[in-house]
């Protein structure tokens, strides 16, 4: 005679519950609209060639590479690149801020 272990309800919903709980507390303290990335066109002027493309400052504040561009440098060009979400949403900047009050 064979004895198959059943899991009962009570532990069922006791996982479920905890792993409720856990994502809701996950997503308070960090949220994740935030980890998602964002689709970006912009026009900006190339800086200089590489062997990888033209590279360009964005409006994100760092140079981005495009790859297969033909301008040269000093030359406007559109393109399109992802960023994360935090840069749109200004959160960052308001963590930084509450953090400055801490800094003696």
């Amino acid at each position: 005679m064979q004895v198959q272990k059943i899991m009962t309800p009570r532990f069922v919903f006791t996982s479920l519950g905890v792993a409720v709980f856990a994502a809701l507390v996950l997503t308070t303290i960090v949220p994740i609209m935030h980890w998602i990335p964002v689709s970006v066109t912009e026009t900006a002027t190339v800086i200089a060639i590489t062997e990888k493309g033209c590279v360009v400052d964005s409006s994100y504040g760092y140079p981005i590479t495009v790859a297969g561009c033909g301008a040269m440098p000093g030359e406007e060009i559109t393109f399109k690149y992802m960023r994360p979400a935090i840069v749109d949403s200004q959160y960052m900047q308001r963590v930084h801020a509450k953090a400055d009050y801490v800094i003696p």
